[in-house]
């Protein structure tokens, strides 16, 4: 099933008018949960355990001292978790009738796209690597390509076979259109 379950095609910003989305890849959720779940609990005692800081404190100086780096620390990981957020969720592989491609979202304001031809492609390598990958069935998918085109990674996705079977049929020109 090439859409998902999904009624509408998929479709990106970049796309050629003839060209078609077989699959939107994203890394897997589950390499972001150790972050995540220190990002909530950083914020959790930050927002909690200041009242409990400043009842050890009578003074009104170093009260306020305390709320004002609390505050702080808050706003400065509430930035860190969008960050790491948006580098999760706008970092996209697509595979299409036409070409790869990699969008990759580093950082606030800074992003880097990488795209191939599928005529270029020279093979499809699936690598696993550490414990969580082997633990959670996440593989990166490296596509070697040809000339001065750049090779392209798929990181950490979900059903790299079937992904590595669909690139080889899109390939080979044996995938149904």
């Amino acid at each position: 099933m090439i859409n998902d379950k999904r009624t509408e095609p998929l479709s990106f910003c970049t796309q050629n008018s003839d060209e078609k989305v077989f699959k939107i890849l994203r890394r897997g959720f589950v390499l972001e949960l150790p972050w995540l779940i220190l990002f909530v609990l950083s914020i959790g005692l930050l927002t909690y355990a200041g009242p409990l800081i400043s009842d050890f404190f009578n003074n009104k100086e170093v009260i306020s001292i305390i709320d004002f780096v609390r505050v702080c620390l808050i706003i400065m990981g509430l930035a860190y978790g969008l960050n790491r957020y948006f580098n999760w969720f706008y970092s996209v592989n697509i595979i299409t009738n036409q070409r790869l491609i990699d969008f990759e979202f580093n950082e606030l304001g800074i992003k880097s796209i990488t795209e191939c031809q599928i005529k270029n492609i020279q093979s499809v390598n699936i690598k696993n690597e550490g414990f969580l990958s082997f633990l959670f069935g996440l593989a990166t998918l490296n596509i070697l390509t040809s000339g001065d085109n750049p090779n392209i990674d798929f990181e950490y996705i979900y059903n790299s076979n079937e992904i590595q079977d669909l690139i080889s049929d899109i390939t080979r020109g044996t995938h149904a259109k």
